[in-house]
């Protein structure tokens, strides 16, 4: 298991977290906060509404995974990681983008912005910097036999079946279905149908995009079948399950067998990585139960439990990580647990039986 940190982190989900980070942030005076976000039949939804209504959503885990990252960014200003201006604008120019800058600029003040930038690069250094330090304090090396022993031994989790990037609409009866397929022919684009019709609200919010499944992957055989017949651009005609369904093929890949040459650098950098993970995390975990206790938490409404601040921390069992994530460009990595070969993690077509 990770940390609860990394726990944490996922949960709140980037956009969250990044709300709730610029929530908190020292910024914003109470101008600010009334900055209309969007109007409705005569309504007005203000920064404040958004506000209360992600840290509800957070509660206690939303202020306990900001102020793990309040740890980690003081921790890095220890370690002397603090950016430049120079630094920061690179940032802003190449990484948010001038676009996304000026947009929460429209909202908050442009120090906490560039604040909220600096708390992004401080963090990401720090990690960077702890990993190195463990490497290093712990001679840990990967030799390349150690790595061609890995992959001989574990050979098929690096070979990768033909794959299929996809997007579904499925819907409760054949009547809608065909519908659905006289406004692909009339030219309608398959995802403004997916984000209209689908049955499933994931589903629709998705566009029906469901992401690359390769061979094997799980996909009920009717689909699977129908999928590996589409060509780049093509859907398919309703395919009948527990519901009605018709599939729309993005892109297609190759089946990719690689050589041990072909992925030696990036599986011996996996396997290093997979060695650092359970002393990073024993890292993380000592540092954050020093460190947590310290915060004087005003907030009631968000007041974390004690054992949160000062229990110790799971971590991951020695080894317990994958090491074989390495594979050429478009085959993907091997999937951790509950992913797909070659992609993130997708919504399941629903009722396709």
């Amino acid at each position: 298991m990770k940390t609860r940190l990394y726990m944490l982190r996922a949960a709140l989900g980037l956009c969250a977290a990044l709300a709730l980070l610029l929530a908190l942030a020292p910024q914003p005076s109470a101008a600010a906060m009334d900055s209309a976000l969007a109007t409705k039949d005569g309504d007005q939804y203000k920064l404040e509404d958004l506000s209360i209504y992600l840290l509800r959503n957070a509660g206690k885990d939303g202020l306990l995974a900001f102020l793990q990252e309040m740890v980690i960014y003081q921790e890095g200003l220890k370690q002397g990681l603090k950016p430049s201006d120079a630094d920061v604008q690179k940032f802003i120019d190449t990484v948010m983008t001038p676009e996304v800058y000026n947009q929460f600029k429209q909202l908050f003040s442009e120090s906490a912005v560039r604040q909220l930038v600096e708390y992004t690069l401080v963090n990401e250094r720090y990690d960077q910097w702890l990993r190195d330090k463990i490497r290093k304090d712990n001679n840990l090396k990967v030799s390349e036999q150690e790595a061609k022993d890995y992959f001989l031994k574990n050979i098929d989790q690096f070979h990768l079946p033909e794959g299929v990037s996809l997007s579904i609409i499925s819907v409760d009866n054949q009547t809608q279905a065909g519908k659905v397929l006289d406004r692909l022919k009339k030219g309608d684009k398959f995802g403004d149908i997916a984000a209209e019709v689908n049955m499933d609200e994931e589903m629709r919010a998705a566009r029906g995009e469901l992401g690359v499944y390769r061979k094997g992957d799980g996909l009920p055989k009717p689909l699977e079948d129908a999928a590996f017949k589409l060509q780049e651009g093509g859907h398919s005609d309703v395919i009948k399950g527990t519901n009605y369904h018709i599939l729309y093929c993005a892109k297609r890949y190759p089946s990719v067998e690689p050589g041990f040459e072909e992925i030696r650098e990036r599986l011996m950098s996996d396997m290093l990585e997979a060695r650092i993970d359970p002393l990073y995390f024993d890292a993380m975990d000592e540092l954050m139960g020093r460190e947590l206790p310290r915060f004087n938490i005003q907030a009631e409404l968000f007041r974390p439990d004690e054992g949160d601040l000062s229990a110790p921390r799971s971590k991951p069992a020695a080894d317990s990580k994958p090491a074989g994530g390495s594979k050429p460009a478009g085959g993907g990595s091997k999937p951790k647990s509950g992913e797909k070969s070659g992609d993130k993690p997708k919504p399941k077509p629903e009722g396709n039986g």
